[in-house]
């Protein structure tokens, strides 16, 4: 095999690697965290209170230490400083980077944030199991992250359903076009187009607007997030029309 071809097998592979490592993070964790089945379960409101900003641009700023694809992004990560930054800006919707190995995350932010701040939180992270749905209730998050290429048709739809139950708000992203027909007919107002491809780790911001022209009548019911590769406002500017909102800095 070509030198080429490895890195390709490789790119290929690393959203399989996260997942497998993920499965062993959670049994772990399983063995050592009690959820608190206590909890209140009225709706939290997350994308509400999104749509509802007076903001120009509806924009959920994220918290993310290191990325496979960047490596540590911030050497003097700061995650209150961070936070505080966002609030001071007008921002009151934060996507939080919880996955310890690969993006070197902490479920431990979220409570931390919480316990500082008023403002609501996407626990983003690679959800396979139903127990981290009651766990990412528990820690405090207001909505979470389902990977459609992560997950098959009938865990998407459990997910949801488990998700709604807590009060929890979805966020439900997708990147390839095939993945249309998995998607098309969730329960859900908001869905996300991620302009970067998982196994290729590569980024096009216009990603977003190629996949919601193409298939505007499947996507018309959704408010459409579009994920990753924003740090500049010409960027947001890019793709902020009609439909298409609430980009997110990734």
């Amino acid at each position: 095999m070509c030198i080429r071809d490895r890195i390709h097998t490789a790119q290929l592979a690393m959203l399989d690697q996260i997942i497998k490592t993920k499965r062993d993070r959670i049994n772990i964790l399983k063995e050592h965290y009690v959820i608190n089945d206590r909890l209140d379960l009225k709706p939290t409101k997350f994308f509400q209170t999104l749509l509802e900003s007076s903001n120009v641009y509806k924009i959920i700023g994220e918290i993310k230490k290191a990325s496979p694809s960047a490596g540590i992004i911030k050497d003097d990560f700061d995650l209150l400083s961070l936070a505080n930054d966002y609030v001071s800006s007008g921002i009151r919707n934060l996507s939080v980077l919880t996955e310890e190995d690969y993006f070197l995350g902490q479920y431990q932010y979220i409570p931390q944030i919480k316990e500082s701040l008023d403002i609501k939180i996407l626990q983003k992270d690679f959800i396979i199991d139903e127990w981290q749905i009651y766990h990412a209730k528990s820690i405090g998050a207001d909505c979470i992250l389902l990977i459609s290429e992560a997950l098959s048709k009938g865990e998407i739809n459990l997910f949801i359903k488990i998700a709604k139950e807590q009060g929890l708000d979805v966020l439900l992203e997708f990147h390839n076009e095939d993945e249309i027909t998995k998607i098309a007919d969730v329960e859900l107002d908001v869905i996300g187009i991620n302009n970067r491809n998982l196994h290729t780790l590569k980024t096009d911001i216009t990603h977003c607007l190629g996949i919601r022209d193409k298939y505007t009548d499947q996507l018309a019911r959704f408010n459409i997030v579009a994920e990753s590769g924003f740090g500049k406002k010409s960027e947001l500017e890019t793709v902020s029309y009609t439909h298409l909102t609430l980009p997110t800095k990734a």
